[in-house]
């Protein structure tokens, strides 16, 4: 897909402006990190950079997706979640395609076990029956691939509780 692919199909998770530099995060085959400096440019695919992942994160920036960091940033990433993290919404949206996403291509499981419980959080701070639901969903598909392993019940066991919890 190219970087217009990317972008108009919601890919681009995040850009954030610090200072001269753009960082990004793209869902592609794996999830890329993106920098761009003036002409110059970094991205964590095979490519290293100049490819459809930073025309991604130009097109982002352009359309006025991004958030603006104060400050220096090593990598994006810090600002972005923490731009993240006040508007709840926006956050529940990433963090639903950064999920679907693992479940496509985390082979371990690792990440997406991890989002699982970023959800739960989410859930815990802000309760909704739909949300809970669409989670639901996604349990008993990281279920489906991960049966034998414990964590995949750690996870049910959570989301039980959590489902007591909201609709009890």
């Amino acid at each position: 897909m190219d970087g217009e692919g990317l972008y108009y199909s919601g890919r681009v998770l995040w850009v954030v402006k610090s200072g001269d530099r753009l960082y990004g995060k793209v869902l592609d085959d794996y999830p890329y990190y993106v920098e761009v400096n003036g002409d110059s440019s970094f991205c964590t695919c095979p490519r290293g950079g100049d490819c459809e992942h930073v025309r991604a994160v130009k097109i982002a920036y352009e359309r006025g997706f991004y958030f603006d960091c104060p400050g220096e940033e090593p990598f994006g990433e810090g600002c972005a979640y923490s731009m993240l993290n006040s508007v709840p919404e926006l956050k529940w949206r990433v963090l639903l395609k950064e999920l679907e996403h693992a479940l496509e291509t985390d082979e371990s499981g690792s990440h997406a076990a991890k989002l699982f419980y970023e959800a739960f959080r989410l859930l815990e701070q802000e309760p909704n029956p739909r949300k809970l639901k669409v989670i639901g969903v996604l349990l008993n598909e990281y279920s489906a691939v991960f049966p034998d392993y414990a964590v995949t019940e750690r996870l049910k066991s959570e989301f039980r509780r959590l489902r007591i919890r909201l609709e009890g």
